[in-house]
Parts: C-alpha cells; sequence; structure tokens
C-alpha cells in the first residue's frame, strides 16, 4: 500500500530518468450545486473534463434536457457541474510541507469537497499540467510554486551546512597564516646601503597578500553566526607558544569534506478518501441501534483502509506511539486502547500538520451505509467474499486477520468497513439512540471511559458486520482486535 494522504494514487511521477509528463487519467467526486448529486468527474490533460460514468451522465437533468433537444450522448460534464468544479478549484488551498528526516517536503492540495491529496514535489508539477490544460491556471501555479518550495527547504538546509563549513575553514586558515610566527629568527643580514630598499621591496609585496587575507576574514566574520564569532575570537587569545604545531598539525591535515545524511525512508501516511455530505436513517433492528433517527452528514474525509501496522510503526519510531502490536506492515493495527489512537492522531497532526481525528459513530455509519439503507451496504444478507468476519466467507475456515483491502471496496471507496478488526470512534457509549445528535457530531460523556467501536472483526460472526451494528468497550484498555481508521474534517 502507497504512503501518502490521497484520494487516489493515480501515476503522476515521471519515469526515472525521463521527461516530465502528464497525467492520464484521473478521477474525482465533484458536488454538483445544481442538483445537489455527487458525480465522479474523469480529468485528462488530452481531453475535456467528462463524467466517468454512463449512468450518472444519465441522470444528470441538464444532459436529459441537451439529448432532448438535439440527441446524442455526450461524455462531457454539464455546464452546471463543470461551474462547480471550478469554484472549489479556485477555493483551492494548496501548501508545502517541512522535510521529515532530511527527504524534500510535500505538497498537500485541498480542494473542498472535491479531494485532499498529498504528492511529491514532481507528482505536484504532474498534476499542475493537468489542471493547466483545464483552464486552471491559478490552481496550477499554485502547485508549481508549493513543489519549488518543498525542494527548497531541505536543500536549504544542507547548503548551509556545507557553506558553514567551508566558512570555519577558510576562516581558520587565514587566521593561521596571519598569526604564524617563527620559532627562530634567522641571523640578521650584513648592513648595506641596499638594504633598506629590499625590506621595503618585501613590505611592498606582502602587503596586497595580507590585505586580502585581512579582508576575507572581515568578510567572514561579518557573515558568519555569533557563536562563530565568540569560537574566532576565543582562538585568537590562545598563547602563541601552541600555533607552530597549530600550523604544523592543520598544513598535514587535509580538509574534511561535509558528511551528507543517509536518504531516510519515505513516511508511511493514512489514505483518506473524500466522504461528500448528505441525509440518512441512523439505526437498526437491536435495542441500542433505536431509535431510528435522521442525521445529516457535513463532507469529511475518512481513511481508505483502517490505519495498518506499518503506519503504525512510524509513529513507535517517532517515539510518540507505543510498540504494541506485531505482524506484516499491510495488516491493520490492532491491541491498540482508544487512547493508543488519540496518540497516533495526535502524531499525524503534527506531522501531516492537518488536523486528524477519530471519525463520528454518525460519520463511521453513514460512509460504511455508502448510501444504502439496507444490513450491509451490498444488501440485507451476507455474502462470501465480502468481508472478514467469523463464518462469514469459506465453511469451516478459521478465523484470522487479512491485509488490508483483501475484500471489495463500498460505493464510497472504502475497505473493511465491517469485519477486518474493531474500530475506535469518537462517541462515548450510550444505551439508546434517544437524545443523540442529529448533526452528525460525537455524543460526548465526560464522565465515562466507555467508548463506541463499530465494525465487528475476524473474530465475530456476521451480525457484528452490519453496517448499524454498534459495541462498546473500555477506552483506556487495550484488546487484540481493536483498531481504528483516521477522519478529518474539510
Amino acid at each position: 500500500m502507497s504512503g501518502g494522504i490521497n484520494v487516489l494514487r493515480p501515476s503522476l511521477a515521471p519515469a526515472p530518468g525521463g521527461p516530465e509528463r502528464s497525467l492520464e487519467a484521473v478521477s474525482y467526486p465533484v458536488p454538483c450545486d445544481q442538483c445537489g448529486r455527487v458525480v465522479n468527474v474523469a480529468l485528462s490533460a488530452l481531453r475535456a473534463p467528462s463524467f466517468q460514468d454512463l449512468a450518472e451522465q444519465l441522470a444528470c437533468p441538464d444532459i436529459q434536457a441537451r439529448r432532448s433537444k438535439r440527441g446524442g450522448l455526450l461524455m462531457m460534464m454539464c455546464g452546471a457541474l463543470k461551474q462547480s468544479l471550478a469554484e472549489r478549484c479556485d477555493r483551492a488551498e494548496v501548501e508545502a510541507t517541512a522535510p521529515v528526516r532530511g527527504e524534500a517536503g510535500r505538497v498537500v492540495c485541498n480542494i473542498p469537497g472535491v479531494s485532499i491529496a498529498q504528492h511529491t514535489p514532481q507528482e505536484a508539477r504532474s498534476l499542475a499540467l493537468m489542471w493547466q490544460a483545464h483552464g486552471q491556471t491559478r490552481l496550477a501555479a499554485r502547485l508549481r510554486d508549493a513543489a519549488a518550495s518543498a525542494e527548497r527547504r531541505p536543500l536549504l538546509r544542507t547548503g548551509m551546512a556545507a557553506g558553514l563549513a567551508l566558512l570555519l575553514f577558510a576562516m581558520a586558515g587565514s587566521w593561521l597564516l596571519l598569526t604564524r610566527q617563527p620559532t627562530t629568527s634567522p641571523p640578521a643580514p650584513p648592513q648595506t646601503a641596499d638594504a633598506p630598499a629590499a625590506a621595503s621591496d618585501l613590505a611592498s609585496a606582502e602587503a596586497p597578500q595580507r590585505a586580502a587575507m585581512v579582508q576575507a576574514v572581515a568578510s567572514a566574520t561579518a557573515t558568519a553566526p555569533l557563536q562563530d564569532v565568540a569560537a574566532t575570537t576565543a582562538a585568537d587569545e590562545a598563547p602563541t607558544a601552541k600555533l607552530p604545531g597549530a600550523v604544523a598539525a592543520a598544513e598535514a591535515a587535509p580538509p574534511t569534506p561535509p558528511t551528507q545524511e543517509p536518504e531516510a525512508p519515505r513516511t508511511r501516511l493514512p489514505d483518506v478518501v473524500m466522504i461528500p455530505g448528505g441525509s440518512f436513517a441512523m439505526g437498526g433492528t437491536e435495542a441500542a441501534e433505536l431509535p431510528v433517527h435522521r442525521v445529516t452528514i457535513k463532507p469529511f474525509a475518512l481513511g481508505k483502509y483502517p490505519v495498518t501496522i506499518g503506519e503504525w510503526r512510524e509513529c513507535v519510531a517517532d517515539k510518540a506511539c507505543a510498540d504494541v502490536t506485531s505482524g506484516p506492515d499491510d495488516n491493520p493495527v490492532s491491541n491498540v486502547s482508544y487512547d493508543d489512537a488519540k496518540d497516533y492522531l495526535a502524531w499525524l497532526s503534527r506531522t501531516v500538520g492537518k488536523p486528524f481525528r477519530l471519525p463520528t459513530e454518525a460519520e463511521w455509519e453513514y460512509a460504511a451505509r455508502a448510501g444504502a439503507n439496507t444490513k450491509y451496504w451490498w444488501g440485507d444478507q451476507m455474502r462470501a467474499g465480502m468481508v472478514n468476519c467469523h463464518g462469514c466467507n469459506e465453511a469451516g475456515a478459521p478465523p484470522q486477520l487479512m491485509k488490508v483491502g483483501h475484500f471489495p471496496a463500498n460505493p464510497f471507496g472504502l475497505f473493511d468497513m465491517g469485519g477486518s478488526v474493531d474500530q475506535w470512534v469518537a462517541d462515548s457509549w450510550h444505551k439508546t439512540y434517544q437524545g443523540a445528535p442529529s448533526d452528525g457530531s460525537a455524543w460526548i460523556d465526560e464522565q465515562s471511559f466507555i467508548r463506541v467501536i463499530r465494525s465487528g472483526s475476524w473474530k465475530k460472526d456476521a451480525s457484528y458486520a452490519r453496517s448499524g451494528s454498534r459495541d462498546r468497550y473500555d477506552g483506556r484498555i487495550r484488546y487484540p482486535t481493536h483498531g481504528f481508521r483516521v477522519a478529518l474534517s474539510l
């Protein structure tokens, strides 16, 4: 699984050693401000934006009107959808992140309600080519500027370190040449009439050389940091008896080249998917799932998968998370408490510069249903090959944890929204939905440590994998089946 925060992972970067190229194709979910639908739009630098799916085009009121008048079928976007995308691109936020352990920074592009994605500088330039082809010149320029900024930051630090080392070496050499004194005096030459003239000629020959060295030291001192100036001053005050040995050592030792830090591996960060806003009927048939009530959800971003072991290990390596799990990097992290999840989210927010959080219970169920009002997003009956839960697939197969993305994604592009690992959400546990908020916000009881978990797990049966199923656990305690996924407000 690729590291990075992305709605999808198109091939953005050029081939190694090859020229920079534009995107082949990218798909974005775009909310239409006229009809209120969220439509998948295909974009490419080679052709105009168009509907990704024929069924979505056929459902477009504007396209239906055009077909009735002119006939035929066009895959290009309708005017309202194109305007909606253009307005969101105008409000896009583009920024370069700080480098991580010497690696070049990333470019974060947030198009409100459409996508939030993190790119390498090369990917950002390729993305800029695509937006430039579609007339989004401002967005393209901001992507290119952010790419250049992301590349400059680590280079600036390395260049400053190398320049300072060379500067100090030049200062030390100049100072030694100026202060070097012979250990013994040569015998005095016989006094002749030509002697004063010879001494005068020698002084005249040395004067430009000394003046140049003095000027070099003065310039270096003017630009060096204060601590370097203090070090030079302290050296000036050292006893002159040590100078001959120091001069010999300096002349014998070759200059030490600046060391280059080994390239650090790229940080693995969770992929996220844009979830469009909307309303749905939250709840089910069990007592804890009643009463069924209408909830309105604002657009937000949700982890494409539960957080993986490989992603968790990045936080452990940074000494911000406990080393509580083991297994392949592509398995979902498990055996984490609610408090552990909060530690990871705090670290991720510092690393990326965005306020990551747990999804609320309402957001989780809305995303799991993906527009369906059935028990599962595909219907009311469990089907083999859809989720990782106990007894849900091959008869008699032992329950086991599998890597993320092993089973199909739901219509929102989310994997493992049912089965796999129990997933912490932000809400405190309440026995029923009586009095629950209707705006999708978290329902918090500050006096309780009991938190809601969703999804079921590979050890639980199909009833726990229903979209409306809910359970609870003490948020301070770790349990082998408990994991989580990240969320982000837009």
